[in-house]
């Protein structure tokens, strides 16, 4: 049996000072009910982030690419070495400095907009070792939640990125440019080496004896640059369309969108006219970030349509109907939300 909130409850959206008097016993009744998360949780997320980050780091300065030969009529791999127009830190930068400080400024501005962070009708609460509780505000809680699941998003893009660069060994467009191949394809044109597939080793050598750039000239498939950089912005188009109000700003916010758009496409193309990646790894980097963008956003973070009063993976109990280890999260008297942001309550003898 479902019994829906009262119109003038605390999930409404209306500013807390609207909020009418009718609402005070619900919210006195919602004050008995708590949301508790373990301090376990955080540990697991932070070892979690910690393995996708050295898997990340193995990968990139550790793990030898698969090395690939070449053919001399191959003109894709004879253009000559640039620097890159976008620096790779400040693409990294961009791809996670402007999602997280655009997100905390948003939470904090809804702070500021209400008087108080949007109400909820129970109490949030950490568990720590020994089982003692202590209340934590909502916006912390969020900023938490948001923050971590695009960490993990943002890693794992990361990770995917480094293992196929490894396993693919793709040579980069300025490839004969950094290794300096011996013999050079120039030396074979008369000879039937020239149309013959040169395998590393046995066809040629690298005489250029800066091992680590000629490591990376062989990972280029897919972008680096492109990959983590689109999973950031497109986490940041997305959160943009949820979490803000468009009412009042006609086109205007959705031209905060088409100008990260904008920008991520321009770092993309740097790219491929840096001579540093084909047009397909640039294309399929920004493919998959995007994807795991938007299955974290969607799927993990499972972020709703804008309602100040949401709080995702939220669980709201009665301690007064469990003891010992039972009080510790469990399922009783949930709240449901639909998708106007209303919250139903539903009692264990449904």
């Amino acid at each position: 049996m479902k019994q829906q909130q009262p119109s003038g409850g605390p999930y409404n959206n209306q500013h807390p000072s609207q909020i009418t008097a009718n609402s005070t016993e619900s919210v006195a009744i919602a004050d008995h009910y708590d949301h508790i998360e373990s301090i376990w949780r955080i540990v697991l997320d932070i070892i979690s982030l910690t393995i996708l980050t050295v898997i990340t780091v193995i990968s990139h300065y550790v793990a030898t690419p698969f090395t690939r030969g070449f053919f001399c009529t191959d003109t894709a791999i004879k253009y000559p070495y640039k620097d890159n127009t976008i620096p790779t830190y400040a693409a990294v930068i961009l791809s996670i400095a402007l999602p997280v400080i655009w997100m905390w400024t948003t939470e904090f501005c809804k702070v500021c907009y209400y008087g108080q962070y949007p109400r909820t009708p129970f109490r949030i609460c950490l568990e720590l070792c020994g089982g003692k509780k202590i209340v934590i505000k909502p916006i912390i809680r969020n900023l938490y939640i948001l923050t971590v699941i695009f960490a993990y998003g943002y890693l794992a893009t990361w990770v995917l990125t480094e293992i196929a660069k490894n396993f693919v060994g793709e040579l980069r467009p300025h490839f004969l440019a950094v290794c300096q191949p011996s013999p050079d394809c120039s030396t074979l044109i008369s000879s039937y080496q020239f149309y013959s597939y040169l395998q590393y080793g046995s066809g040629y050598t690298c005489q250029n004896t800066d091992d680590a750039s000629v490591r990376e000239a062989r990972r280029s498939f897919f972008s680096g640059h492109t990959a983590p950089l689109f999973f950031g912005f497109t986490w940041l188009i997305m959160y943009i369309h949820i979490s803000w109000s468009w009412r009042h700003l006609g086109l205007l916010g959705h031209l905060f969108q088409i100008g990260i758009a904008i920008l991520g496409c321009y770092i993309g193309y740097s790219r491929i006219s840096d001579f540093h990646h084909h047009w397909q790894d640039v294309f399929f980097g920004s493919i998959v970030g995007s994807l795991i963008a938007f299955a974290t956003f969607k799927f993990i973070l499972n972020w709703r349509h804008y309602t100040p009063g949401f709080l995702p993976h939220i669980v709201a109990i009665n301690p007064r109907q469990l003891t010992g280890k039972q009080n510790r999260g469990r399922s009783v008297n949930p709240i449901y939300r639909d998708g106007s942001g209303h919250s139903t309550w539903e009692h264990p003898n449904a």
